[in-house]
């Protein structure tokens, strides 16, 4: 080195003679200044590179196109298992840290990317570090290429998300534990909804059927008085209309104030329709005990467990109740289509199934009072055996229909499309649970505009437990 800066290459060799005589050496001296000025820009580029790549917050190495490593920095030497990031330089993935299978995965990705010359961003992969720690990386890699456009390497940038990865995992944990809280509070809600509505429900049937069982029962004493006493005074009178045709073929000439008497009571004319009175009386008073047997049946406060019943008996029943009901608010009688099959007694829980044909029955009526059908009102019922083990029994109206709107929510509990006060929006939903849960049957419906008819499906024989 010069006193002006300048940087000399020196070089030197001796001067001999053909016989190898000794005459001295001769220098040579070569101006090596702009080189010496780039090697050192050179060095300092590549320490402030050094620099600028270590002090990044993100992992960063290069490799060749043998996927051997040209370098790094010291964040990755330190996850590498090396202590300096030159002593990375001519090492592979399989002589660092990674698991073996993590290492394949790290070659395939580069052999990968310098095939495609296509850069692969946020890699999500796991990773083995030299201190033990299981990480997850997001990496991304791109293709080193050079002056040429050739593809003659790899650069990856790594970050550790590990921390962010285990929040992300603890987050979804916790959202799915809070989705699966949800769930069980709305299904226990629902549950509750259900077991409010069926307590609602049988009160009010267990009051309705307390009211009927009542009325029946103090209908019925005098009732049986009645019809008890009838026959004997049938025949009471029986024998003194006898003893009275006696009286008159034995004194044939009754005294004038007989005769008078005779005449105003119009006795040919009693004697004629007295019979035929007390023919109706015994008639009427034999409606009325089937009109209180019909009651009792409906109540059936005395069949709360499962036992066979007929259930042509319960409708009949369940008919009788609503009659006064069969009217249109027009005044229009509302007919009543009975169509039974040759049923089997069915084992069943039978004031329950009444509670459902009342529910039924109610809403069709209810329907075909408010609806504006020119065509005479009717309700069908009818009865079917399906291959000797099960029981249908449809209820159709020719009411407006239901809303295809509202078809999802019919057995919804506390739904109902009726005017407040008019309705719960429990009877169907109670009718769901009783024929379906309580007696595995089938509760469903159809309608159009013109039609609606519900189906109820059980089996003629309950299965044990």
């Amino acid at each position: 080195m010069l006193k002006d800066g300048r940087a000399l290459d020196r070089y030197s060799t001796p001067i001999r003679s053909s016989e190898g005589t000794y005459y001295g050496r001769i220098w040579f001296f070569r101006d090596i200044s702009e080189r010496k000025a780039a090697e050192e820009e050179l060095r300092q580029s590549k320490e402030f590179l050094q620099l600028l790549i270590d002090i990044m917050p993100q992992a960063i190495a290069w490799k060749d196109c043998n996927s051997v490593y040209l370098g790094c920095n010291r964040k990755f030497a330190k996850i590498a298992g090396v202590s300096t990031p030159d002593q990375i330089v001519g090492k592979t993935d399989y002589d660092l840290a990674w698991k073996k299978e993590e290492a394949d995965f790290f070659r395939a990705c580069d052999a990968r990317i310098m095939a495609s010359n296509q850069a692969e961003l946020h890699i999500i992969e796991p990773q083995q570090q030299a201190d033990g720690k299981q990480a997850w990386l997001d990496t991304s890699k791109l293709p080193l290429r050079d002056q040429t456009g050739k593809v003659n390497g790899i650069l990856a940038i790594l970050e550790d998300i590990t921390e962010r990865k285990i929040a992300s995992e603890a987050l979804q944990a916790s959202e799915a534990l809070l989705k699966q809280k949800a769930l069980q509070l709305e299904t226990t809600l629902y549950k509750l909804q259900q077991a409010q509505a069926q307590l609602i429900q049988s009160e009010k049937m267990s009051a309705l059927g307390q009211l009927v069982a009542g009325i029946a029962h103090e209908i019925n004493n005098p009732v049986n008085f009645i019809y008890g006493n009838l026959t004997h005074a049938t025949q009471y009178i029986q024998y003194l209309m006898d003893l009275l045709k006696c009286y008159q073929q034995e004194y044939p000439n009754p005294t004038s104030v007989l005769q008078i008497k005779v005449e105003q009571i119009e006795c040919e004319y009693l004697m004629a329709d007295l019979p035929k009175m007390l023919s109706s009386m015994m008639v009427g008073a034999e409606r009325i005990r089937e009109i209180v047997l019909s009651l009792r049946t409906f109540s059936r406060l005395d069949e709360a467990s499962m036992k066979a019943v007929n259930l042509h008996s319960g409708i009949d029943s369940t008919l009788l109740i609503l009659q006064s009901q069969l009217k249109t608010k027009a005044g229009v009688e509302i007919q009543v289509i009975k169509n039974y099959s040759d049923l089997p007694n069915v084992e069943c829980y039978p004031g329950q199934l009444n509670q459902v044909f009342m529910n039924v029955l109610c809403n069709a009526i209810d329907a075909l009072e408010t609806g504006s059908n020119e065509s005479i009102p009717m309700i069908q019922v009818r009865t079917e055996l399906r291959e000797q083990k099960r029981v249908v029994i449809t209820i159709a109206d020719n009411g407006p229909g239901i809303p295809e709107s509202v078809h999802q929510n019919i057995f919804n509990p506390f739904f109902t499309t009726k005017p407040i006060g008019k309705g719960t929006g429990l009877g169907l939903s109670i009718s769901y649970q009783i024929v379906v849960d309580k007696h595995g049957g089938i509760f469903k419906f159809k309608s159009v505009p013109g039609e609606t008819e519900f189906w109820i499906e059980i089996p003629i024989v309950q299965k044990c437990g």
